[in-house]
């Protein structure tokens, strides 16, 4: 009886450890991802700094409709909208935190090009960048494996977001994390109720106008940077499921946010915005 005893329990005790084994085999990765999060504490823009972009309101647009009558035999004419948009104000400190936290992100991490955030999702994190499109796919941003990788910039884009187009990835991670609520754009209310990223360098502080979630394959031509904005943007609205109109100008420069999904096979969202410095208010 007593050997009985001891065999259950010694049986229960396995058990219990190949639970508590596959329990931690499946959220290993999600440990490690959240404290290397933690780690980078130091270098994030504070929570009020955050919480200051998440109020800032909507840019300022001024519309001018200007009527021509061309003669008393012909119909007036009337141009299209001249439509303005004031460069976003911020703050002197808010813009000069921002601007300090990447400096140190950078100097600490010189792979770390800047951050990344988009309010009221999870999308709050360094973009990395090395000499291919596949090393941070598992790497963190201090080199160690990551099995959720980090956001990086193409490897061909210059790396102070200076090219025309620059195309940013991340994974599609189960967990929510990275760039899967990139998707979430694809739903018309989501999209209008998210249209504004903001992106902090060394050097400035841009926000992200964004007017595009696009449905394409891996290899379409829209991550070839180095296609005139021009035909680039009509193609990119074109590949669209959401978006809204724009102006822009061959000297605009844009940030495409490109993940994994499975509208087919190799299909990729990809959510874009121009890229519009700020000023200190």
């Amino acid at each position: 009886m007593k050997k009985k005893t001891i065999l259950r329990t010694l049986a229960a005790a396995s058990a219990v450890a190949l639970l508590l084994g596959g329990i931690y085999l499946l959220t290993k990765d999600d440990v490690r991802q959240k404290l290397k999060e933690t780690d980078l504490k130091p270098y994030m823009p504070t929570l009020s700094v955050l919480a200051a972009l998440d109020d800032i309101s909507e840019p300022e647009i001024t519309t001018t409709i200007t009527t021509t009558i061309t003669g008393e035999a012909t119909e007036p004419t009337t141009e299209a909208a001249v439509i303005t948009t004031a460069s976003p104000e911020l703050s002197a400190g808010v813009r000069q935190s921002l601007i300090d936290s990447a400096q140190s992100l950078n100097s600490a991490y010189p792979d770390a090009l800047g951050w990344l955030y988009i309010p009221d999702t999870v999308i709050s994190y360094p973009i990395m960048q090395s000499d291919d499109n596949d090393y941070y796919l598992s790497h963190a941003y201090d080199g160690s494996y990551l099995k959720a990788g980090s956001v990086f910039l193409d490897y061909r884009c210059e790396g102070r977001f200076q090219n025309p187009i620059n195309i940013v990835y991340a994974h599609n991670m189960k967990n929510g994390s990275m760039f899967a609520q990139v998707t979430n754009f694809k739903n018309d209310s989501y999209f209008e109720n998210h249209k504004y990223g903001w992106l902090a360098t060394p050097e400035t502080v841009y926000r992200i106008d964004f007017f595009s979630c696009a449905v394409a394959d891996w290899h379409d031509s829209l991550y070839e940077g180095d296609t005139p904005v021009a035909e680039w943007v009509p193609h990119i609205c074109d590949k669209s499921v959401v978006g809204r109109e724009i102006t822009y100008s061959d000297d605009d420069r844009f940030v495409s946010l490109s993940t994994c999904s499975y509208e087919f096979q190799n299909a990729r969202t990809i959510l874009t915005g121009k890229l519009v410095e700020t000023k200190e208010a």
